[in-house]
């Protein structure tokens, strides 16, 4: 394993000149090293996606396709911004957008839209469905740059992160939230979903502020099969992950099960992706409700169609939550679908 210690990072502190074009990063060293020099120049080793520093890794992800990483650089050859492209694997259709870091001494230059642009023609040309991004909450200048760029605030993604969470917002008070925002090319496919009853008004709102067709299905007692929950899930600092997609009868064992119930368990928050496409969703809906989860949006677009739905151990703080209209507007509306005053 190589890691960018082992490169002897250097933090440019001098601008040559301000021509900058974006590319993708080559799958070389030395531009790999670039790249994460302008990460570094911001976020030194605490930045949220440690295993970038990992040459190694950053090359194979690079040359499996999965991964973009694309950079902003000058005609003197200086890397001053960095943005990713990502493939998310319980997002089927859409690839995830995060990862922007432009070096403190190139802020103010438009780089950051620079990349936007770039990324957002990238996921055309590789001709997926969409877009998603998960701004990191309170952060004004990343909410203000995906609103710029198209994207439409979905939902909230509570407690992504603990409060000490390095790389993000952590404060050592609140927990680490994030917003859910979506960018969508295909908008002539119809998106036929069974939505519960309770927080139609809030997906149909959705739906058509992005301007995505979409007919809800009534009720069915079929299930496409007995299995409920892909247990593959993921811990992201103390939230677990889990994503439900072909919802059997068993899926009330089976979440009981999870670690997150465990008496010891360091986890504070539990969240659910619920394919809405999947008859039983408003059932497994209402179970969800019946045991304390809160409803927190949608992710409409891919290829399940989600309803994003949280269990939480902590207070959520509306202030510190969200700075921009756009999200502050769509997290009164979760508040008051889930009867939380603030």
């Amino acid at each position: 394993m190589r890691h960018l210690r082992d490169m002897q990072p250097k933090v440019i502190t001098e601008l040559k000149d301000r021509d900058f074009i974006c590319r993708d990063t080559k799958d070389d060293t030395d531009d790999i090293v670039k790249a994460l020099e302008c990460i570094y120049s911001h976020y030194k080793y605490d930045y949220l996606h440690q295993a970038l520093y990992d040459i190694d890794y950053f090359k194979e992800i690079l040359r499996n396709g999965r991964y973009l990483a694309a950079v902003a650089e000058n005609k003197s050859g200086q890397v001053m911004g960095f943005g990713a492209l990502d493939e998310h694997p319980w997002f089927g259709g859409l690839m995830e957008m995060g990862g922007l870091v432009v070096n403190p001494i190139a802020r103010g230059l438009g780089l950051g839209d620079m990349l936007d642009d770039y990324r957002i023609e990238a996921g055309r040309k590789r001709g997926v469905m969409g877009l998603f991004s998960t701004p990191v909450m309170p952060n004004p200048a990343s909410q203000r740059l995906l609103t710029r760029h198209g994207f439409i605030a979905t939902g909230m993604y509570f407690h992504a992160g603990g409060p000490e969470s390095l790389g993000g917002s952590g404060d050592g008070i609140h927990p680490m939230d994030c917003g859910f925002g979506v960018y969508i090319y295909d908008k002539e496919t119809e998106h036929l979903i069974y939505a519960p009853e309770e927080c139609k008004e809030f997906i149909k709102e959705v739906y058509e502020e992005v301007g995505l067709p979409y007919g809800f299905l009534g009720p069915t007692e079929k299930a496409p099969c007995e299995t409920v929950l892909d247990l593959n899930h993921e811990v992201v600092s103390r939230l677990l992950e889990v994503k439900v997609e072909n919802i059997g009868q068993d899926y009330r064992e089976k979440i009981k099960a999870l670690p997150y119930f465990e008496e010891e368990t360091a986890l504070e928050a539990l969240m659910m992706l619920v394919e809405m496409r999947d008859p039983l969703c408003p059932e497994f809906y209402e179970y969800l409700r019946g045991q304390g989860f809160i409803f927190t949006g949608c992710v409409p677009g891919g290829t399940g169609d989600l309803i994003v739905m949280e269990h939480l151990k902590y207070t959520i703080d509306r202030d510190f939550t969200v700075t921009e209209p756009d999200y502050g507007r769509v997290l009164d509306k979760i508040l008051r679908l889930n009867g939380i005053e603030m």
